[in-house]
């Protein structure tokens, strides 16, 4: 299996961008009232959840082939309509001249970040050792507010609790295809995870564990229990993002992910 190349990324890219499009799909449905938004422009999908939410980005830009000066022109003026900055997610695999055109609109880049995939053998990734105590569930209906809870617990370190994320990530769960997983210690919930399926590509994504169990094998928990249930589903691949040098990367590089390629997230403040 080629795990390398622009036949890897557009499958990675429309995998990540079928999960995104699910959870907005289901956002969308349980909150109309929210104000949400989603163009379909230049091969990909512009989302907007509010002028402060790091999920509003266009993804998958430029993945279809090249990308008309009228297309970005509607990409731009739909963030900047809503009052939020214009983000793009630039895959290196992305058509050539998108970059140009992202240079000349004077975006410039917000950070970087990592894909990184691994294959799913047929009868599952070997087994590793997961710390003594540490389980590993789905978290089913009755479970989605705490799951989203703890996911967001997990990110309180660098930034206070936000309840209306708390929501969010609780509508997110039942969004179609995606499995929310919990790690507990003891009944106690230490970490949290998520999952999303498409076209035989797993998806791993939504990776939090509370501050004072890091560095104790929760994530890899995590990791292992989700690289399982994409067996049993029948994936051929896994994929996962990470800041680069994070913690998050290496836990996965410890679970035989290999970085495929680094995408930029560019940004562009509203006039």
């Amino acid at each position: 299996m080629e795990l390398s190349g622009i036949g890897l990324a557009r499958r990675l890219e429309q995998a990540e961008l079928a999960a995104a499009s699910a959870c907005f799909a289901c956002w969308a449905a349980e909150r109309p009232e929210s104000g949400s938004r989603r163009l379909e422009v230049a091969g990909g999908v512009a989302f907007y959840y509010g002028s402060a939410s790091p999920l509003s980005q266009a993804l998958h830009v430029g993945m279809a082939g090249p990308v008309t000066a009228d297309e970005f022109q509607m990409l731009e003026s739909f963030f900047f309509g809503l009052g939020a900055p214009a983000v793009v997610s630039l895959c290196p695999y992305a058509d050539a001249g998108l970059v140009g055109l992202l240079g000349r609109h004077r975006f410039r880049i917000s950070h970087f970040e990592h894909t990184l995939v691994r294959a799913v053998p047929p009868d599952g990734p070997p087994e590793v050792e997961v710390p003594s105590g540490v389980t590993v569930e789905e978290a089913a209906a009755p479970c989605r507010r705490l799951w989203a809870r703890t996911l967001m617990e997990g990110f309180a370190d660098t930034e206070p609790l936000n309840p209306d994320m708390v929501e969010m990530f609780e509508v997110f769960a039942g969004a179609e295809g995606e499995t929310a997983f919990l790690a507990r210690v003891e009944g106690v919930p230490v970490g949290a995870a998520a999952m999303a399926v498409d076209a035989g590509t797993a998806m791993l994504f939504g990776d939090s564990t509370l501050p004072p169990w890091r560095g104790r094998g929760v994530h890899g928990a995590l990791i292992a229990g989700r690289l399982r249930q994409a067996a049993r589903a029948g994936c051929e691949l896994a994929a996962a993002a990470a800041m680069p040098g994070s913690a998050s990367q290496r836990n996965y590089e410890r679970h035989g992910f290999r970085i495929a390629y680094t995408k930029a997230i560019l940004v562009k403040d509203g006039m």
